[in-house]
């Protein structure tokens, strides 16, 4: 006969558990994964000469929920165009979305941080967040995050109001540019910041050879039209506009 012997949790752990259990709608099953996928790099800790933080979970995370957001949107509008779908993820899947996320879901009450850290860290649970996904990814597979993102996207975001919305920002500013004779130059290429793991494209929009407005993303169309949204929000209130 044979006897395993398991390592009780602590109160804390239950805890934890308990409270990623509401957010994910899934109980985790290595919480290790979870702790460091809520360890700011600001609190990082030396185990066998690797410092231990979320940084790594994040990388993966960033690239899971464009694919899983990717993946269900594709199946949700099967009319949908590629350029219709890229719009659509590029509304969902940013950096001020995954913020406001985070903050909905408290993730920040989670983590571990250095109080020093969070003034300077505006996107910090939003991060996180995307480290949680990683760790779901490794901790249950590609099933459970879609459970997770589709969950997610259900009471965030009303995806068909927002396939109405969305429209090809880049025509509509073309439109704009022919209509009233604008000087409207749009530069893109492709970039790799200094705290970034990974190459995006970058578009910049200039107005009157001054600059008008920027957006990033993994295609050269995404980030085309991020920055042409933002383009013609500002044009508008210049009392620019297509109609």
């Amino acid at each position: 006969m044979k006897f395993f012997l398991f390592k009780a949790r602590s109160r804390e752990d239950k805890n934890l558990s308990n409270s990623l259990k509401t957010i994910l709608g899934f109980r985790p099953i290595n919480l290790e994964l979870y702790k460091n996928a809520l360890r700011h790099s600001s609190a990082g800790v030396l185990r066998s000469g690797e410092i231990y933080n979320n940084e790594r979970l994040e990388f993966i995370g960033d690239s899971i929920i464009s694919a899983v957001v990717s993946d269900i949107l594709y199946l949700r509008f099967p009319r949908a165009n590629e350029g219709k779908l890229s719009i659509l993820r590029s509304t969902i899947v940013n950096r001020r979305s995954l913020n406001e996320i985070a903050a909905e879901l408290k993730i920040d009450s989670l983590m571990t941080y250095r109080n020093s850290a969070k003034s300077s860290m505006k996107n910090m649970a939003g991060n996180s967040f995307e480290a949680l996904t990683g760790a779901v990814y490794y901790d249950r597979g590609y099933k459970y995050c879609r459970i997770f993102i589709d969950k997610i996207l259900s009471a965030h975001f009303d995806l068909n109001n927002l396939m109405k919305q969305n429209s090809d920002y880049k025509s509509k500013l073309l439109q704009i540019m022919q209509k009233h004779k604008l000087d409207i130059s749009i530069n893109t290429f492709e970039n790799c910041e200094s705290n970034e793991k990974v190459h995006h494209f970058h578009c910049e929009i200039c107005f009157n050879d001054l600059y008008l407005a920027e957006g990033k993303g993994w295609s050269k169309k995404e980030a085309e039209q991020k920055a042409s949204q933002i383009a013609i929000r500002k044009l508008k209130a210049l009392n620019y506009s297509n109609h």
